[in-house]
């Protein structure tokens, strides 16, 4: 996968400071607004809707890569979708850790008690670990496809998305490799108290969008092809 061109493929769009800065102020809104929760929400909602355009444009191997920022109300009601399926595919992650910090009060007191704490986070921790590098490249897969079809039916097709994901298991653990450097990086940076909180998120759709485009079109058989000829008909 071309990482180098992930960074700055942004640069061929002649209005990308415009968009990105737009993207930055929306991101900020919602890490200010976040404990506003529905507030919080429409604003990340708003992004995820970008990123399945930016995805789509990718793929399409559009002249100017990163969509306008307009038709919000669009853009809304696709990144609620986006929303209500990384929910699902995130319960095993929140079940888990939920119950562990509810229960974490009867594990504080004495060494029997901190012993069980431990043994039960580690049980834990290699399960999610596994859990999630099993469907983040099925969700990567299920983000390109919704950008194509615009079915959230997609994210739910989890026998299909898992053989395709991993009958390039090669690609699928070259996209894992660097999209863990990639948010590694982007956190560090989110770190930085305002202009952090802007400029992650402004910048790490764009370069996952790239890479998420790439690894679909990797990992799919003859996908513009097909994809076309879906569209036309």
């Amino acid at each position: 996968m071309d990482i180098a061109r992930a960074f700055t493929f942004v640069f061929e769009d002649r209005e990308w400071t415009p968009k990105l800065l737009i993207s930055a102020g929306i991101a900020l809104a919602a890490v200010i607004l976040m404990p506003l929760l529905f507030v919080g929400l429409v604003a990340v909602a708003l992004l995820l809707g970008y990123l399945v355009e930016l995805i789509r444009n990718v793929r399409d191997a559009h002249p100017s890569p990163l969509p306008r920022w307009d038709q919000y109300a669009e853009k809304l009601a696709t990144g609620g979708n986006i929303l209500a399926a990384l929910i699902v595919y995130n319960l095993v992650n929140i079940i888990p850790l939920c119950c562990y910090l509810t229960t974490s009060s009867f594990w504080r007191d004495g060494f029997v008690g901190s012993a069980i704490g431990l043994v039960v986070l580690c049980c834990i921790v290699p399960f999610v670990l596994i859990y999630n590098i099993i469907t983040w490249p099925m969700l990567a897969l299920g983000l390109a496809r919704y950008a194509d079809e615009g079915n959230i039916g997609v994210f739910f097709q989890f026998g299909d998305l898992f053989r395709t994901v991993f009958g390039r298991w090669d690609v699928t653990i070259q996209w894992i490799f660097l999209s863990f450097l990639i948010n590694i990086a982007f956190t560090l940076v989110f770190a930085i108290p305002c202009v952090g909180w802007a400029a992650a998120p402004a910048f790490f759709m764009p370069v996952h969008g790239y890479l998420v485009a790439q690894f679909a079109d990797r990992v799919e058989d003859s996908p513009r092809l097909i994809k076309k000829k879906k569209r036309s008909a």
